[in-house]
């Protein structure tokens, strides 16, 4: 697995997100007020424009298919404001879109995507 360093954290301001190149690829990166960090696809299929470093975060529950229900971290699109999971990739709005999601890491003050 190939690692770029892409920022420092202190360039991240909390509960926001900013973009990077990595591999040829936008990649949105996000970090929240507990220092948690995400980073997947900056492309937002429904606008068809590379925006979701610029949406917000924001939190919900969902009913998982065994009736479970489950906290999850989504940004949405500054577009037309469809919700992403951050862990996953997964659109809460449309089920059939799923975007890509990237290991993320925080070495010292150093911000570290990963990726194949």
């Amino acid at each position: 697995m190939t690692q770029l360093t892409v920022c420092k954290i202190n360039d991240i301001i909390p509960e926001t997100g900013v973009c990077a190149l990595v591999n040829g690829k936008q990649v949105a990166i996000f970090c929240t007020k507990q220092t948690q960090l995400f980073a997947l696809d900056n492309y937002d299929p429904f606008s068809q424009a590379n925006v979701l470093s610029r949406g917000l975060i924001g939190g919900t529950t969902i009913t998982n298919e065994d009736g479970s229900a489950e906290n999850v971290l989504y940004v949405a699109s500054p577009i037309y404001k469809q919700r992403f999971n951050l862990v996953t990739g997964q659109c809460l709005d449309d089920e059939n879109i799923i975007l890509d999601t990237y290991k993320v890491e925080l070495e010292g003050s150093d911000v570290i995507v990963k990726y194949n």
